[in-house]
């Protein structure tokens, strides 16, 4: 697909099995292509994570559906959303033979997106982190996830793949190891003609040298996050094979759990590896039980809630084991830890950093807040800080707290830019 294309059809399959795909866009907006697979694919595992709505509309932030795209927040990434769902509200698909729901193929007319709606800061303007969009997926694209015929992706491989053409081949991929007449069917190795492979993945010139050179830095970004085995060539010339052997069958991470996991401070990667250990519904449990637990009492570190989500017996009660026949006073049954009075665990931390000399306490947040916050400050501010941090004019554990949630939150840049505007003030 060259640069400026607004349409492009192809087919696939062999015989009385084959498909005929057309994809329309429009001038103002072209057809898809960059970021917008990401985009989809993210919408579809909202989607799944809202419990596939009736309505078939999928609600959150801006940073919501990118984060489930695997994208990230700062404020570009946010105008490549904006375009992105133009281009996918505005492009029509034709696909001939190659719908299926559960009885028929159909022919099939459709966009990717139904309908769109969020709000700007400025009549016409852009997306940005406070933007509320709201998703209408086309009632096929709808059912057909509700009934197993589109998976949505795990947003775990997705958050370890960084080029667009990794990315895209994963989405190939996974298609290709689904049973279209028993979804839940899953291979775990198949073999492919190089050449259809490469029509198969668009890519523009088809000979097989060309389309090795496009394909095998994508295979090295699957190797490394384990969702490929092994990736073999077989033959010579026009008619040369890619065999794919995959490692695991990888879970499809909920991204609204994954946004609660990371709102409790727990490292993004930390939160995948839970999910893909235990499971992402023994997980969801294990997270509300805990925030049932803690209701109305202080809030533990991330630390307690990765412990509970991995050992959460640690923390339930335990009935004494039973003392035979005789009428022997039954022992308290153990109370979970949580319940028990326990010095808090961010106490002595907090004595520690009290007892610090101003000076001392400047140069501590400063060096904290550098972390957070990196580039975001240049030299000079970070100098004048340490200079407000110790004569007080501004509060050191409070701006300690807002890096903190800042970080978990993905709201570092505005949080970054608030601090410059307080620094302004100070000549």
């Amino acid at each position: 697909m060259g640069a400026g294309s607004t349409a492009w059809e192809d087919e696939y399959g062999e015989g009385d099995e084959r498909m005929s795909v057309k994809c329309i866009g429009t001038a103002q907006y072209l057809v898809p292509f960059g970021v917008d697979n990401d985009v989809i694919i993210g919408i579809l595992c909202l989607f799944a994570a809202q419990g596939f709505p009736a309505s078939n509309a999928v609600t959150g932030t801006a940073n919501h559906f990118l984060r489930a795209s695997g994208l990230d927040t700062s404020g570009r990434y946010h105008k490549n959303l904006h375009e992105s769902l133009m281009r996918l509200s505005h492009t029509n698909f034709h696909i001939e033979r190659g719908w299926h729901d559960g009885k028929r193929y159909r022919t099939v007319i459709f966009r990717h997106l139904h309908e769109i709606m969020f709000d700007t800061a400025q009549s016409g303007g852009t997306l940005d982190q406070d933007s509320t969009i709201t998703v209408v997926l086309p009632p096929i694209i709808a059912e057909s996830l509700r009934r197993g015929f589109l998976k949505p992706l795990s947003s775990g491989v997705l958050g370890e793949l960084s080029q667009p053409t990794a990315r895209a081949l994963y989405r190939l991929l996974d298609g290709h190891r689904h049973n279209l007449t028993a979804p839940d069917e899953r291979l775990q190795e198949f073999t492919v003609g190089l050449v259809d492979w490469g029509r198969k993945a668009r890519i523009l010139n088809l000979s097989p040298d060309k389309i090795r050179r496009v394909l095998d830095p994508a295979h090295e970004e699957l190797l490394k996050a384990h969702y490929l085995a092994s990736v073999t060539y077989h033959g010579r010339g026009q008619g040369q094979s890619v065999h794919y052997v995959f490692e695991r069958d990888v879970v499809a991470l909920d991204p609204l759990l994954l946004s609660r996991l990371t709102g409790r401070g727990i490292a993004p990667k930390v939160a995948r590896g839970l999910m893909e250990s235990i499971g992402v519904d023994a997980v969801r449990e294990r997270l509300d039980e805990v925030e049932r637990l803690i209701a109305g009492k202080k809030v533990p570190g991330p630390g307690f809630f990765v412990s509970f989500i991995r050992s959460p017996d640690d923390y339930r009660p335990r009935p004494s084991p039973a003392q035979g026949q005789a009428a022997a006073r039954p022992k308290a049954a153990r109370q979970p830890r949580l319940l028990e009075v326990e010095p808090d665990p961010d106490q002595a931390a907090r004595e520690r950093f009290a007892n610090l000399s101003p000076t001392e306490r400047a140069q501590e947040t400063v060096r904290s807040l550098k972390v957070v916050y990196d580039s975001r400050l240049d030299a000079e501010a970070y100098r004048k800080l340490g200079e407000v941090l110790e004569v007080g004019a501004l509060d050191a554990a409070a701006l300690r707290a807002e890096a903190a949630r800042a970080l978990t939150t993905g709201t570092c840049d505005n949080q970054a830019a608030r601090l410059q505007v307080q620094l302004a003030n100070f000549t």
